[in-house]
């Protein structure tokens, strides 16, 4: 097809962060990765599956299939600084601040 270029061996890359992938998408022509939709800028594409595209509204409405939760897990019951984070994370000033990074809020 015209724009596609084959490629002779495949690879596989394995990454210990989306920053790494990201990386690795914006570095190797042919990359493909899955990345959450944060880091999606004008460096990389988010591509559309079934004809629909990576945004929040499609996946809160469910229509874009490629999706996942972001957690945030502890040992045990959060205490201290890590329950101060957590509980700043889910205020309203630390959702204003997920939203702007193109994250979606947990509250919508």
């Amino acid at each position: 097809q015209d724009g596609i270029s084959l490629v002779d061996e495949a690879a596989e890359v394995f990454c210990a962060s989306n920053g790494e992938v990201k990386q690795n998408i914006v570095s190797k022509p042919n990359a493909i990765g899955y990345l959450s939709l944060g880091l999606v800028d004008d460096t990389v594409r988010a591509l559309d599956v079934d004809s629909v595209q990576a945004t929040s509204e499609n996946i809160l409405a469910g229509t874009y299939p490629v999706a996942r939760p972001f957690l945030f897990v502890t040992k045990g019951e959060p205490a201290g600084e890590v329950k101060e984070f957590i509980d700043y994370v889910l205020s309203a000033e630390g959702q204003e601040l997920v939203a702007s990074e193109n994250y979606i809020r947990v509250d919508q």
